[in-house]
């Protein structure tokens, strides 16, 4: 586990503060209203910056805000929490998702000791926990906790509540991913039902089952089917939350995998050579998203024949997915087999 986050004076260590006297004394006093109402708006604009498409800006103003509520606020307020839970997501958004996995661990234990396991901020910490194992590949942790965390929220929120829907949803996801496509496609029917009752057919949260259903339908073994989805989708995204967003580029590289599985590998590694650059410069050359569009872009191109260039992006993918995601990650095996199968082709590779 990588050091605790630092702000300034302020030191975490495993959730707990070094300076909580200190922390209680200044909330006590009624000292910091008005620089709690400034801290609170700034994350505020932060997290619309997130939203927006924009992690790196996002993290950068979160940053400077978790400085001021350790200065002004202290370690332990729930402010501070908030806003190191913000931080650990968007650097996580942003590129860094083992920062943001071990901090919001951290963040679990800290909430779960001060405001209990069932409070709405405790659940909210422990879905996010959850989403950053399962992107990390822990997809057993990730589904044990959403499930612990669905149950909470059906019990605070009800079974149709947004926060609970996203839970569902979530859990649907990782149980796909742990291999069981068809059962994580058939909660995604269910979540999108709702989802299109409770919040409307074009809310950002509609549409993002609605990806996540083509993908799993996908998996399930009908890559048409979700292509058709896949195809239908892409210009609503766009225009709901723009061309470059970073959801709307993970709608591009899906349809292109599909397109491949449903038989047109060149147009899959057409479509994906042009979105490389693009998620490269809106996410990051490092950003696991950007290194799974290279992993996919050569793997299309070693299905038409072309190893020449698809060495090269594995010659320049393995040693980003070794450093960013860890040699147990998914990306880095698959990359890792994929070299393996170029050099059998071709000793020389």
């Amino acid at each position: 586990m990588r050091g605790a986050l630092t702000c300034n004076e302020c030191t975490f260590n495993g959730g707990y503060p070094i300076d909580a006297e200190r922390s209680l004394a200044m909330s006590s006093a009624g000292l910091t209203d008005d620089a709690e109402k400034a801290l609170e708006s700034r994350l505020h604009n932060a997290v619309l910056i997130g939203e927006g498409g924009d992690a790196r800006g996002a993290l950068y103003l979160l940053r400077s805000t978790l400085n001021g509520c350790c200065e002004h606020l202290g370690n332990e307020h729930l402010l501070t929490l908030q806003a190191r839970e913000k931080v650990a997501h968007w650097a996580g958004e942003a590129g860094d998702p083992l920062f943001a996995l071990e901090e919001t661990e951290l963040i679990l234990k800290a909430r779960r000791r001060i405001q209990g396991n069932d409070h709405p901020k405790t659940l909210y910490t422990g879905h996010t926990l959850a989403y950053w194992l399962g992107e990390m590949g822990h997809l057993d942790r990730a589904v044990a906790l959403c499930r612990e965390v669905l149950a909470g929220r059906a019990k605070v929120f009800g079974n149709r509540h947004p926060e609970t829907l996203y839970t569902q949803h979530r859990l649907a996801c990782w149980i796909a991913e742990a291999g069981d496509a068809a059962a994580g496609a058939a909660m995604l029917r269910d979540v999108l039902k709702n989802r299109e009752d409770v919040l409307g057919d074009e809310h950002p949260h509609t549409l993002a089952t609605r990806h996540e259903l083509a993908r799993r339908l996908g998996e399930a073994g009908d890559s048409l089917a979700a292509a058709t989805m896949l195809r239908n989708l892409l210009p609503v995204r766009e225009r709901v939350l723009g061309a470059e967003h970073p959801h709307t580029l993970t709608t591009r590289h899906e349809l292109a995998r599909r397109l491949g599985e449903a038989g047109d590998s060149l147009a899959a590694a057409t479509m994906l050579r042009d979105l490389l650059p693009i998620r490269e410069r809106v996410q990051g050359p490092t950003h696991h998203r950007s290194l799974n569009t290279r992993k996919e872009l050569a793997l299309w191109l070693m299905r038409v024949g072309d190893y020449d260039q698809a060495s090269k992006h594995l010659n320049e993918l393995l040693p980003l997915c070794s450093k960013m995601l860890g040699p147990s990650h998914p990306i880095t095996k698959e990359a890792v087999e994929m070299f393996e199968e170029v050099g059998a082709r071709d000793p020389s590779h």
